[in-house]
């Protein structure tokens, strides 16, 4: 008897994993594409950089309010260690104190950071620490890094030369020296220590490929797999400027190479990209300006400082053209259409589709996960979903989520309202609605939450109707063959039923 009804509660899954498609509620959304809004690990920066020392460990505490990056809705933060005092020793305790209140300092305002360490930010004084003291200092700050990765977006490499770029360097040669000795040294060290779940970005990418020895871009199966090659990208800190934007996309000193301008565009569908304009002649600024949007387009830019160099920014502010990379920057996902059960049963299945587009210039590349929610009037439920929003590709390709859930069997009878959640993996930020990703739909984003309403309810109930048509093979109904096709299957209790002829039969036929 077990065998038998062990078989049949599986007829009964697969009967109620069918029934969507005929008992679906079907919602269609309304995008906006135009809003700008915050979400997280995206859009314009700001930088905050600071030399520090024993009497001054802070660069973030104090330079942060309430009202920090509301009018450009930003959540990003470039913050840049200058450690011009510790070349050539230890970085004091007070330091690496001041670095996890500064960390804090970001998490109580919802933002995180695009980090950097250097050692000068003079070009006269390109003295930077040698490569034993640069291992010491990453030792160092190995376990406040970890402490701390729910709040950094992404590590620029920094260290070697000026503001941490890898070029004007005492120790390390200048940018057209993309590898040597020490320069494999420092990488080697950042990869040792810096948290596995960091992607770590280099100034130029001839840096990855040369250490690698290897000139071909990122591959789906490659991409987010951990290796060091899926977590090393490249920033881009003269965007629009002249020479291949200052050897970022120059096989040599000057030259701008399509070949590399490839690479760049298809690595970037797995690796952060983001920088800055140096363009500082308003001349220069007139020329480029209006390239940008095509340009982030292209090579999937989710971050831009704001304030360097202002010829630019200025004319983007002037044009327009400001609000429209603010809004596109990074991710922009927005709900098409859904379809979802509207019945299930207590450990039976509820079917969910939504499809969507990202119609922003990059994908979300730090790991995310999504929940289906499920708020009852006293009691509400996150169930997990399988969907990798990583993968939800940009520039308005398509993605959906299509899933079964199981309904938890202690789930109370009744109606559930349905929400799609996306928030931070970290347990130490998870609940902070601040780091949820809100949905580029018309209403349906809920600021308490960080929950996006799916516009649909589901009703649990012990009892749930099947589609109608044939019978289980071996169910023995004292009914005519042709009750049996017009039986009515139902779930109740994890139960399968049969309700034919005004009477109700369990899977072996027996009556009720």
């Amino acid at each position: 008897m077990k065998n038998i009804t062990t078989k049949f509660l599986c007829l009964a899954t697969l009967l109620v994993a069918t029934m969507w498609t005929a008992n679906a509620v079907v919602v269609t959304y309304t995008p906006d594409n135009t809003t700008v809004f915050k979400n997280p690990e995206r859009g314009f920066t700001e930088e905050c950089s600071y030399g520090v020392s024993k009497t001054h460990p802070n660069v973030v505490k104090g330079n942060v309010d309430e009202k920090w990056g509301q009018k450009e809705n930003m959540t990003l933060m470039v913050v840049l260690y200058n450690f011009r005092c510790y070349k050539d020793q230890d970085i004091d305790e007070e330091v690496l104190a001041g670095f996890d209140e500064d960390m804090q300092e970001l998490r109580d305002h919802g933002l995180k950071c695009v980090l950097r360490f250097a050692y000068t930010e003079n070009e006269n004084d390109n003295v930077d620490a040698k490569p034993e003291w640069a291992q010491r200092h990453m030792e160092q700050l190995q376990p406040h890094l970890a402490k701390n990765t729910d709040v950094i977006y992404v590590l620029e490499a920094g260290f070697v030369g000026v503001w941490g770029e890898w070029y004007y360097s005492a120790n390390y040669g200048n940018e057209t020296q993309h590898m040597n000795k020490n320069r494999r040294f420092i990488i080697d060290k950042l990869f040792a220590n810096v948290p596995s779940e960091l992607f770590i970005l280099f100034r130029y990418p001839m840096i990855k490929t040369e250490y690698l020895n290897d000139e071909e871009p990122l591959t789906a199966e490659e991409g987010f797999s951990g290796t060091v090659k899926a977590r090393m990208g490249c920033h881009n800190d003269a965007f629009l400027n002249n020479y291949g934007n200052h050897g970022t996309y120059a096989s040599d000193d000057l030259s701008d190479d399509p070949k590399v301008r490839e690479y760049i565009a298809k690595e970037t569908l797995y690796v952060p990209n983001g920088g800055e304009t140096n363009v500082e002649s308003n001349s220069s600024a007139e020329k480029v300006y209006t390239k940008a949007p095509a340009e982030m387009s292209e090579y999937h830019w989710s971050f831009c400082g704001k304030s360097y160099a202002q010829a630019v920014t200025k004319r983007w502010r002037e044009s327009g053209i400001f609000d429209e990379l603010n809004a596109h920057m990074g991710y922009r996902f927005m709900m098409i259409n859904g379809e979802f059960s509207d019945k299930a049963a207590p450990t039976g299945k509820m079917n969910v589709t939504v499809r969507l587009v990202n119609a922003g210039y990059a994908p979300i590349y730090n790991e995310r996960p999504v929940y289906l929610v499920l708020k009852g009037d006293n009691k509400t439920y996150s169930l997990p979903l399988k969907a990798d929003p990583r993968r939800w590709l940009p520039n308005y390709a398509s993605s959906a989520i299509n899933e079964q859930v199981t309904i938890p069997a202690d789930m109370p009878e009744g109606t559930y309202h349905l929400y799609l959640h996306l928030p931070d993996k970290h347990a130490s930020i998870a609940a902070d609605p601040r780091y949820a990703v809100r949905l580029a739909d018309e209403n349906v984003w809920d600021e308490k939450t960080g929950w996006n309403d799916l516009g649909a309810s589901v009703v649990i109930s012990k009892e749930v109707p099947l589609d109608p048509g044939e019978l289980p093979d071996g169910i023995n109904t004292p009914t005519s063959e042709s009750s049996q096709r017009r039986g009515e299957k139902f779930i109740k209790e994890g139960q399968l039923y049969i309700r034919a002829n005004g009477k109700v039969y369990d899977a072996q036929g027996k009556g009720i």
